[in-house]
């Protein structure tokens, strides 16, 4: 068990930064960041005969007794167990989870220390949001992009859009002057908000102005609440690879590790998920195709190991379709988490591989 040294604030508690914690996937309150077991299970909701467990996504995971002090700042992610099936265990040197939550949404990672850019990327946020950290009083801070933001400072925050005094629209996304947003502004920069890539293989389309196109090099002056449309003349049915880059990015900075692997089909690969059945806990790696359309097109489906025990476990029926990759064989399961799996309706401006995680774990938690 984990001893604590339980600090009370000085100059008032009113000033303390809010706690929260995640317990089977639900996101709760917490009073403050030392609590006891008992106080998280009946926010939770858990009944007396199970037990509260921190996650460290290993088989030697915390047990905690109802009596048991607990820090959130070591860890704030838990799940339940019964009594009945707790068994001994060796001291556990893992890293625990730990759960950052925005506007009451809990996104999970094993990294303590974030910047603001990254937490909005972690939570599919666009960066011209601005994000604030919840304090217990009226003394709520401001989170700069570039800024260090620390989990034991207080892990819940809330965001709220930027006052800008320029505004436009761009292909039905918002940007502001924190995106680059100017009072003139070439075809050829406006094009670049939306494909920084290859901003030159676009036509660009005043939609405020009678849907007239607008050449590369001609400038608009920008008044705000412009609406422009800027279409790719060039479509081959391929996928943003900048974008996959940037959210695989956001997940290898929490810690996941993960292939991108081109033949001989495009697909990512996620190592090391946990999976879990009561008390028996395993670890494999999933497959994911990548959509020809991405991110217009949802993500869809995942693969497991030919030989995986996972098969009439986990939801879904296994399917013909295989793929070897990494010198694996790979088949298909028929899990749809964004079409009728439970998820939300896929949303291209929120929902990506760096979300796909958070469905792979509930999938691979809740097996038959």
């Amino acid at each position: 068990m984990e001893a604590t040294k339980i600090e009370t604030c000085q100059g008032g508690c009113e000033n303390a930064a809010k706690w929260g914690a995640v317990v089977d996937d639900l996101v709760i309150a917490a009073p403050r960041r030392v609590v006891s077991a008992s106080v998280i299970k009946a926010q939770a909701s858990v009944p007396d005969d199970f037990v509260l467990v921190r996650d460290h996504n290993s088989p030697n995971d915390v047990v905690l007794r109802d009596e048991d002090q607990v820090d959130l700042a070591h860890g704030n992610v838990f799940y339940r167990l019964k009594r009945c099936e707790v068994q001994p265990a060796n001291p556990c040197h893992d890293a625990a989870k730990l759960a950052f939550i925005v506007d009451d949404r809990a996104e999970i990672t094993t990294r303590g220390e974030q910047n603001g850019k990254m937490l909005l990327e972690l939570f599919g946020l666009a960066l011209h949001t601005q994000l604030v950290r919840d304090f217990e009083g009226s003394h709520d801070h401001s989170v700069a992009l570039d800024a260090t933001v620390k989990f034991v400072d207080g892990p819940v925050f809330y965001s709220r859009q930027f006052e800008s005094g320029l505004k436009i629209t761009v292909n039905a996304r918002v940007f502001t002057e924190h995106e680059g947003v100017e009072s003139s502004m070439t075809g050829l920069a406006i094009a670049t908000l939306v494909y920084p890539d290859k901003p030159s293989e676009t036509r660009v389309v005043f939609l405020s102005d009678n849907s007239r196109e607008v050449s590369l090099t001609e400038t608009v002056h920008i008044k705000g609440c412009e609406s422009f449309e800027v279409v790719r003349k060039e479509v081959t049915g391929g996928y943003e690879q900048s974008r996959i880059d940037r959210e695989l990015s956001v997940l290898r900075s929490g810690g996941q590790q993960m292939t991108f692997v081109e033949a001989p089909v495009n697909a990512i690969v996620y190592h090391g998920l946990r999976a879990r059945r009561g008390i028996e806990v395993t670890t494999t790696d999933v497959l994911v195709p990548i959509p020809s359309g991405y991110p217009g097109q949802m993500i869809d489906l995942a693969y497991l190991t030919n030989d995986s025990p996972l098969f009439g476990k986990v939801k879904g029926e296994a399917q013909e379709p295989r793929i070897v990759a990494l010198g694996r064989t790979w088949r298909q399961v028929s899990y749809h988490p964004h079409n009728g799996g439970g998820a939300p309706a896929w949303n291209p401006t929120v929902h990506g591989f760096h979300t796909y995680l958070g469905e792979l774990i509930s999938w691979l938690s809740n097996q038959k």
